[in-house]
């Protein structure tokens, strides 16, 4: 069976407060020239959509945000190193399409065992690295994550 190998929207982490939490409550690692983020997402599967709440300690109101995928990634290169955007969005790419040829299997161990996390790159050198250095970084992080899920 052939899988397309896509990075649909639904499998972007895009929400800000997901984002904020997984930097705050989540583990990470390094594989240079990336450091990897990574946090279990406690849901609830209802009617195939999967959920994700959160009390807000300033108003005490349940905040319901609705998550499609089992596996949402993010990605950012820091401005400290790169002012050029052009330079930072070459990273950003380079990384995105390794990682959208390499995530099918952590998919596959993900979906069979029920669990759904978010992860996330951040670009950690001073150079603009070529894309097989960032593809063996991706694949090596990605790795280290099916294992971790595997023991589980």
């Amino acid at each position: 069976m052939t899988h397309l190998q896509t990075l649909s929207k639904s499998e972007r982490l895009k929400s800000y407060k997901r984002i904020r939490i997984l930097f705050a409550q989540g583990q990470k690692f390094k594989v240079f020239p990336l450091v990897v983020y990574f946090l279990l997402r406690d849901e609830n599967v209802e009617g195939g959509l999967e959920r994700l709440r959160e009390v807000n300690p300033v108003e005490g109101v349940e905040e319901v945000e609705v998550v499609e995928g089992v596996l949402q990634m993010g990605v950012s290169v820091g401005k400290r190193h790169f002012k050029r955007a052009v330079d930072r969005n070459l990273l950003k790419r380079r990384i995105r399409e390794a990682y959208r040829k390499q995530k099918l299997d952590l998919k596959e161990i993900l979906s069979t065992s029920g669990i759904s996390i978010d992860i996330f790159f951040v670009y950690s050198n001073a150079r603009i690295s070529d894309y097989a250095e960032i593809e063996t970084a991706v694949a090596s992080a990605l790795a280290i994550l099916q294992d971790k899920f595997k023991s589980n």
